[in-house]
C-alpha cells in the first residue's frame, strides 16, 4: 500500500477479496452511472462510438440530401435538418470526449471532464433552432405557403421519387436502431453525457424517419397529401422535447448535482465496511463527464494514532475504487464525539 493512498494492485487485491465481482457496468445490467469504467477504459468505448455515430450522421445527411432533391417532401426535408444537426452534434462529442480523458494539469487539477456537458449544450441550442425552423416550414407547407419554387409551392402536390425514398429511408431506420444499440452499451459502460446527447438525437432521428416513411406512405397512396407537412411539424415538437431532456443532463453536470441516492448509498456502504468508522458526514458528490470527485468525513475513535487513522482512511478509498475506478476521493479523519465544524459551514450537513 502506496503511503499517498491506495495504488492499482490494492484495487486489484481489493477486486479480488471481493469475490471477484465486478460492478463497474462491464456487465449487461449497468446503468449507465458515471465513474464506474476506469478512464482509459471509459476513453477508448466514447471515442469509438462517437467516430462511429459521427460517420453514421454524415452518410444520412447526404443520402437525405440527396432524397430530398428527388421528392421535394417537407417530411424529407425536415429529417434532412434533424440529420445535419445529428451530423454536427456528433462531431461536437467527438472532440468533447477526447478532451474530456485528457489528464489533469498544473492549472486544471480536476480534469476536462465537464467538456462532455458543454458539448451538450451546444447540441441543445442546435436542437431549439432547428425545432423552430421546422416549425415554419411545416407549417407554411400546410396551408400552402412555404416559400419554396412554384413546383413545391402547393402542398397537396405528388411527392416524386416516394417509393425509392421509403426504401432508402427504411434503410436508414435499420442503421440509426444498429447505432443506438451501440450507443445504449457504451452509455451503460461509461455514463457519458455526451453519448447520451447524440444517442438522444438520434433516437429522435430513428422516430422521425419512421414519421417520414409513414406520411410518404399516406401521401402517396392517398388523397392526405397534407400528411407530409404534418410530420415536420411533429418532429418540430419532438426535437424540442429532445432538446429539454439532453439540457436536463447537462443541468446537473455543470451545476454539480449529487449523485443519485443509490450511488450515495454505495458510497457510504463500502465506507462503513469497516467496523472501525463510526459515521460518514459531509458526503459530497458531483461527476464531471467521465470522472467523480467525493469528499467526506470520517468519524473515527479518537484514540487511535495518526498512522492507524491514515490505514483505515487508505483501506476506505480502496474499497471506493473497487466500484468507482474514475472517482477523485478525499477522505477527512475525524474524532467521534468531536463538535468542531470543519470548513465553512454554509456547505456542511453536520
Amino acid at each position: 500500500m502506496s503511503a499517498y493512498g491506495p495504488t492499482e494492485t490494492d484495487v486489484a487485491r481489493a477486486l479480488e477479496k471481493d469475490g471477484g465481482r465486478d460492478d463497474r457496468f462491464d456487465l449487461p445490467d449497468r446503468k449507465g452511472r458515471p465513474g464506474r469504467l476506469s478512464p482509459e477504459g471509459s476513453a477508448v468505448i466514447t471515442r469509438r462510438i462517437t467516430a462511429l455515430a459521427l460517420a453514421l450522421g454524415v452518410v444520412m445527411a447526404i443520402g437525405k440530401l440527396w432524397l430530398f432533391t428527388l421528392t421535394g417532401s417537407v417530411g424529407i426535408l425536415s429529417s434532412l435538418v434533424h440529420s445535419a444537426l445529428d451530423m454536427v452534434a456528433a462531431g461536437s462529442s467527438f472532440i468533447a470526449v477526447r478532451f474530456a480523458a485528457r489528464m489533469p494539469t498544473e492549472n486544471y487539477r480536476f480534469g476536462f471532464g465537464k467538456a462532455e456537458s458543454f458539448s451538450a449544450v451546444f447540441q441543445v441550442c442546435l436542437i431549439g433552432l432547428a425545432a423552430f425552423h421546422l416549425f415554419g416550414v411545416a407549417t407554411g407547407a400546410l396551408i400552402g405557403d412555404t416559400g419554396m419554387d412554384h413546383n413545391h409551392a402547393d402542398h397537396a402536390h405528388a411527392i416524386d421519387g416516394s417509393i425509392i425514398a421509403i426504401v432508402v429511408m427504411g434503410f436508414f431506420v435499420i442503421l440509426t436502431l444498429w447505432l443506438l444499440i451501440a450507443q445504449s452499451w457504451a452509455i451503460r459502460a461509461t455514463g457519458s453525457i455526451a453519448v447520451r446527447g447524440d444517442r438522444a438525437h438520434y433516437f429522435a432521428d430513428l422516430l422521425g424517419n419512421l414519421f417520414v416513411i409513414s406520411g410518404l406512405a399516406i401521401a402517396t397512396f392517398t388523397d392526405a397529401h397534407w400528411a407530409d407537412a404534418v410530420v415536420g411539424i411533429i418532429m418540430a415538437g419532438w426535437l424540442l422535447y429532445t432538446g429539454y431532456r439532453v439540457a436536463k443532463l447537462a443541468w446537473a453536470q455543470l451545476m454539480d448535482r449529487e449523485l443519485d441516492p443509490g450511488e450515495r448509498k454505495l458510497v457510504i456502504t463500502r465506507v462503513m465496511a469497516d467496523p472501525r468508522i463510526r459515521a460518514v458526514t459531509n458526503l459530497r458528490t458531483r461527476a464531471a463527464g467521465p470522472h467523480l470527485h467525493m469528499q467526506m468525513r470520517l468519524d473515527l475513535d479518537p484514540h487511535l494514532s495518526l498512522s492507524e487513522s491514515h490505514d483505515i482512511v487508505v483501506a476506505a478509498e480502496t474499497r471506493l475504487m473497487t466500484a468507482f475506478p474514475a472517482a477523485d476521493i478525499l477522505i477527512h479523519p475525524h474524532p467521534a464525539g468531536c463538535a468542531q465544524a470543519h470548513g465553512n459551514i454554509r456547505f456542511s450537513d453536520a
